[in-house]
């Protein structure tokens, strides 16, 4: 039998400490050891819990299941693992020490097999992986600093175009995904709202800030899916704080109702997170008259926020993200064309200008909730495999579908700045992949304070 034992100390409070490190279906985030991690049962992290953990095993992989035998939070967990050579035995201990955690980690490794009689070389090796893995655990528990020079290289490839679009497949996300410190904090006592919430990256993010602890609202058209999405949900995180509302957001009627039931319900409001949007492929017309794109995708994310601010403010501190798309860097502001009435139609240029707007209303939200407590982000999720693009863009899916991220690789930017104390400190800004990107690339794009105004002049006059 092989004993490890390892002490570090982290920046980061004990309950986050411990509730991070618990969780062996996040393993490989921080364990370098570790080539895939999930959680097999249902509901939260708790004594019984059952993990799938696949280690480096020389030139291969092996396969070991952890079971949590003992839980008790937020100062010891005790895993058992067992494959098909080792049995593991691990005892971690959590200590607050002025505000800092230290991590006491010791561990039984019992070979069998030919691991077994070669116990006596591997001592060594093993030792080492052990170190790895509290250095990888150190790090991912440690706040990251920006290198310097990198905010110029990411704004030299944005204007690139060609290195800038690559990097919204997966490939940029799994490049740029190394560097990241994984999301360790907790939102128990947060109330999110998510529009949008029943497919693609709405459902992700939905499912992800439950399991983050939160309570979430679920906005949505279909009352099928609402339900559907909330049992789901509520089976894999065992929160069973969700709610549902249903409403067709290209209604500005059914906005304000909206908003006057989440104001009558909730006390507290500390996320909206506006993902609800449509890509029509001909133009079509809502039953108050307006073109269903820009009341999708522009006006419906302006009312809604609008009337949720105050709330917003009182809950402080407080956060809004904003969903767009690439899109938007093709498309400046003509508030003569909100509604796409001229020429010929197309969804993808509706789409971008309603995009674009969107962008505008994030930083003038910043500047106009500066010092409030209220923080206002747009994001973009590269280019994702959801539902709307295999619905709206075919052909677009059917050349790209193979560099395509998966909905939960688009949504992370949503949830890190949902839940992520750095993104709390940050208002304004266009992000993908963790990082602020320029808001417009090409001259003119961005808008003059002049067109600004006007555009929220034009949303004002017609959502009233």
């Amino acid at each position: 039998m092989k004993r490890l034992h390892e002490v570090i100390d982290v920046p980061c409070n004990l309950s986050e400490a411990f509730r991070f490190t618990s969780d062996f279906g996040r393993i490989e985030e921080w364990d370098p050891g570790v080539v895939a991690s999930e959680k097999l049962t249902p509901g939260p992290v708790r004594e019984g819990s059952q993990f799938k953990v696949v280690i480096k095993a020389g030139l291969g992989t092996s396969e070991m299941h952890y079971t949590i035998l003992q839980y008790e939070p937020p100062h010891r967990v005790v895993l058992e693992g067992v494959g098909e050579t080792v049995h593991a035995l691990d005892d971690i201990r959590f200590s607050d020490i002025n505000g800092r955690t230290q991590i006491d980690y010791m561990a039984e490794l019992t070979l069998s097999g030919l691991a077994g009689k070669l116990e006596f070389l591997l001592d060594k090796a093993l030792e080492r992986v052990g170190k790895r893995a509290m250095t990888g655990l150190r790090r991912a528990l440690t706040p990251l600093a920006q290198a310097p020079g990198e905010s110029l290289r990411r704004d030299l490839l944005d204007r690139l175009v060609v290195p800038g679009a690559l990097g919204f497949t997966r490939f940029g996300y799994e490049h740029r995904r190394k560097s990241w410190r994984p999301i360790t904090e907790r939102l128990e006592g947060r109330t999110a709202i998510v529009t949008g919430a029943t497919s693609g990256l709405g459902r992700v993010v939905a499912g992800e800030l439950a399991g983050l602890g939160a309570k979430v609202i679920l906005i949505g058209r279909n009352q099928e899916k609402l339900n559907q999405a909330v049992e789901e949900i509520c089976e894999d995180t065992g929160n069973g704080n969700l709610l549902i509302e249903q409403a067709d957001l290209s209604v500005m009627a059914e906005v304000r109702d909206l908003a006057a039931r989440l104001l009558d319900k909730e006390k507290e409001l500390h996320i909206l997170v506006n993902n609800a949007a449509v890509l029509p492929t001909e133009r079509t017309m809502t039953p108050e008259g307006l073109e269903t794109a820009f009341a999708t995708d522009l006006l419906s994310p302006w009312l809604l926020t609008r009337l949720l601010i105050p709330r917003l403010k009182a809950s402080a501190p407080a956060r809004i993200i904003n969903v767009s798309s690439g899109g938007m860097y093709l498309s400046g502001i003509d508030v003569d064309e909100l509604q796409n009435s001229s020429g010929s139609y197309d969804g993808s240029r509706a789409y971008a200008r309603a995009k674009r707007g969107l962008m505008v209303l994030t930083e003038t939200w910043a500047r106009e909730l500066a010092d409030s407590g209220v923080v206002v982000n747009a994001m973009h999720p590269g280019w994702a495999d959801t539902p709307g693009v295999q619905d709206s863009l075919p052909a677009f899916h059917r050349v790209t579908r193979s560099v395509l991220r998966t909905p939960e690789q688009g949504a992370d930017t949503i949830v890190w700045l949902a839940a992520a104390t750095e993104a709390g400190q940050v208002s304004g800004k266009l992000w993908l992949d963790r990082e602020p990107h320029l808001a417009a690339i090409f001259p003119g794009t961005g808008g003059s304070e002049r067109q600004r105004q006007q555009l929220i002049d034009k949303l004002t006059r017609l959502a009233a």
